[in-house]
């Protein structure tokens, strides 16, 4: 074939595989967003749960009690969910996660 035809095929087939490879990337980036954001939502409706059910155990006792901020149950709820997001989730990945939650709690107390 001669190359006043090549050419501009080439650069047709070049121009859509760009084309293709860039709506790809966007879609991934946007579906990566969007899992985020679904799991930061999960994670609050969980907290907000979590912290209801601790403020209604804590008044049936009818001691005083001080309730965390929720941030500290958003923190906790994100991190097991990513936890079970990447699978396969151990005793010790509860463990260090509460761990890490207890180390929020002692800095909101301003105890180390």
């Amino acid at each position: 074939m001669e190359a006043k035809i090549l050419i501009p095929l080439m650069s047709a087939l070049i121009g859509a595989i760009i084309g293709a490879l860039s709506s790809i990337i966007t879609i991934s980036i946007q579906q990566k967003s969007q899992s985020k954001r679904d799991k930061m939502k999960l994670a609050s409706e969980m907290a907000e749960n979590d912290r209801k059910f601790s403020h209604e155990l804590a008044k049936e006792r009818g001691k005083p009690y001080t309730l965390l901020p929720v941030s500290i149950f958003q923190h906790y709820h994100f991190e097991i969910l990513t936890a079970l997001e990447k699978g396969n989730v151990k005793a010790s990945d509860i463990e260090k996660i509460t761990r890490k939650n207890q180390e929020l709690i002692n800095a909101l107390d301003g105890n180390k």
